[in-house]
């Protein structure tokens, strides 16, 4: 049936070339007209170009139905040296390109041995491809088959791609006609599973499995004609190959694809921007390395390498076509030019450029702070020692590693979270951190509720974290008793704290004398907090400044009684508040409570008020509002 179809399209095809347009026999008729040589060439053309449009149909027409043309396996395959050759060329990948060469020096000799009539070791080329997408997995895999190909050990070497929904059906019976077709196609060549290990992700009646078992079979029986490359991420990949016991005893060989460095990144936009005839200026070029060494620094397990940066140019290119369309002449050299416009745009630079005035601003907007002296003098200080070991290693003097990780102790409402965000930002100006924002957590964001899933939930809110700040409140709340899952939260953090140094600061916050006691219940914690801020509460000034504050940027103003009626509550509460007294909190309760008696007041009247009376708060206003507290 399948082989009708096939005839069918061919027919198809000669009907559409040689009936509809101008027959052959025509054309190479009127070729034969000795008077009209530039006829002839014409004519010549047109019969050529019937040709290549009948080849164009039938090479679409093989591809699709997974078959190769009838001179396909005519090609001269490359040389083995040239494929060297390309592969050498790849961008980075070292390491594989290590690897590579002593399984082509292995797999040579091997056949060299059979050649000459000598027992050689199994010539099995299934390999495990481990890494993040965008590594170039794809790319090696092709030339290594055009390799095995060059040597003889694949008959073909061409690369069949295929995903887990390539290989499983939805019902009994399916999946195993379907792997073994896939494998049919990729006989004498390479089946390429890329997410390989998702086959192994269901449950124990998914039909993976039967996928899985399918593979394992046709691997040992096909290993003269079958090359199987499993793809993936590295710690699933692990998993997968240690889920049946014949893929761990078949699949030996692992090629690690490690993540592209910034200047790596950057040799990748300049062959991309190239081959679509883009340019850019060298000064522009190299802020955009620093943006991918940037998204390098701060990667994750899935971070898409090549595809960040094909989804870059794709944006710098939609952003070079806004510019140009509003421009009424637009030149050749307009066309290929990125300018910094461009790129800024598209780009988050600002953000990530490392500047002097970035970390001016930042100082500038922690000095207006009210109070809290006793931190800034803190904050500069450490500023200060991280800017002078900065020196100190551009001279090649010896510099001592400094950890960040933090306690932050005082009443609630002092400042400590608004600190733990400008830390944050002066962090990203210094350098330290490559992103500097911050996450807020308590106990109810890390601890869960059963066996094994606070270390999962712990592990998650710190990747979230990662190049920033982990910022957990009332840390304290973690130390429960022996029993209690605060424990394998502290746990997991302690780790992470170690293991991501480079990349992670903790800043753990509480009343005092409970981050005393929380400090104590663990060893580790006391020697990875170095440092201790002390926030201390404020005093009636600095809480009548701070309601001044929230009044002046919502544009009101205190008449002559109401201030001192303020002033005399806040040095009455001074000497009245306990340890659980809000600070600013309480400020900022009292002042939204001030503005509604505000509100409640010339609600009454509210058609005839004037503009000024809109911005006035009075005693009155006041009074009613402290009834509320």
């Amino acid at each position: 049936m399948r082989m009708e179809n096939k005839n069918r399209f061919i027919s198809g095809v000669y009907h559409d070339l040689y009936e509809k347009k101008p027959s052959l026999d025509k054309i190479i008729s009127r070729n034969k007209h000795k008077n009209a040589p530039q006829q002839e060439d014409g004519q010549s053309n047109s019969v050529n170009a019937l040709e290549k449009e009948l080849n164009t149909l039938m090479d679409d027409f093989y591809r699709e139905e997974g078959i190769l043309g009838c001179d396909e396996d005519e090609k001269p395959p490359f040389k083995p040296e040239e494929v060297r050759g390309q592969i050498e060329k790849l961008i980075g990948l070292s390491n594989i390109k290590e690897d590579i060469e002593a399984l082509m020096d292995f797999v040579k000799i091997q056949k060299l041995r059979q050649q000459h009539g000598l027992s050689g070791s199994n010539l099995s080329l299934h390999t495990a491809f481990i890494g993040n997408p965008g590594t170039g997995k794809t790319t090696v895999a092709r030339l290594m088959g055009e390799y095995f190909k060059s040597l003889g050990v694949l008959k073909k070497g061409h690369l069949v791609e295929v995903t887990r929904s390539d290989l499983v059906g939805q019902y009994v019976g399916v999946t195993a006609a379907k792997t073994n077709d896939v494998i049919d196609k990729a006989l004498d060549g390479i089946l390429f599973i890329d997410e390989a290990y998702a086959l192994a992700e269901g449950g124990e009646n998914d039909f993976g499995r039967e996928a899985i078992n399918v593979l394992v079979d046709r691997m040992d029986k096909e290993r003269n004609r079958l090359a199987v490359f499993f793809a993936g991420y590295e710690e699933n990949m692990k998993k997968f190959i240690q889920f049946n016991p014949g893929l761990a005893s078949r699949v030996t060989r692992k090629f690690y694809f490690k993540d592209y460095t910034g200047p790596e990144l950057m040799q990748i936009f300049r062959l991309q921007m190239e081959r679509s005839q883009y340019t850019l200026d060298e000064a522009d070029a190299d802020k955009l390395e620093q943006y991918f060494t940037y998204l390098y620094d701060i990667r994750d397990n899935q971070f898409g390498n090549g595809r960040v940066v094909r989804n870059t140019l794709e944006r710098l290119i939609k952003y070079q076509s806004d510019r140009l369309a509003e421009e009424e002449h637009v030149t050749v050299d307009m066309l290929k030019t990125i300018t910094l416009e461009d790129i800024e745009k598209s780009v988050p630079l600002k953000d990530i450029l490392v500047t002097s005035d970035k970390l001016e601003t930042v100082m500038d907007e922690l000095n207006e702070y009210i109070g809290l002296k006793n931190i800034k003098d803190h904050i500069r200080s450490l500023v200060n020692l991280i800017k002078t070991n900065m020196k100190r290693e551009e001279a090649g003097l010896p510099v001592r590693q400094l950890s960040y990780h933090a306690i932050f102790c005082g009443s609630p409402g002092t400042g400590k979270t608004s600190i733990a965000r400008i830390l944050g930002r002066i962090y990203q100006a210094l350098g330290v951190l490559k992103k500097g924002h911050v996450i807020e957590v308590d106990r109810s964001g890390l601890v869960a509720g059963f066996v094994g899933q606070t270390e999962e939930k712990t592990s998650k809110i710190i990747d979230e974290a990662m190049d920033g700040i982990l910022f957990i409140d009332e840390a304290y709340a973690l130390a429960g008793g022996m029993n209690d899952f605060g424990r394998n939260a502290i746990d997991t953090i302690l780790k992470r704290m170690d293991h991501d140094r480079d990349r992670l600061i903790v800043i753990a916050a509480g009343y005092t004398n409970k981050m005393n006691t929380f400090i104590r219940s663990n060893p580790g914690l006391k020697d990875r907090f170095n440092w201790t801020f002390e926030y201390h509460d404020y005093n009636a000034t600095e809480l009548m400044d701070i309601f001044m504050v929230f009044a002046n940027k919502q544009q009101y103003v205190l008449d002559a009684d109401a201030k001192t009626a303020l002033m005399v509550h806040f040095q009455a509460v001074v000497k009245l508040r306990d340890g659980h007294f809000g600070n600013g909190r309480y400020v900022r309760n009292l002042f939204e409570k001030t503005v509604m008696e505000q509100s409640n007041r010339i609600g009454a009247n509210i058609d005839n008020i004037r503009p000024e009376d809109l911005t006035l708060i009075t005693v009155e206003d006041v009074s009613r509002a402290l009834l509320l507290l």
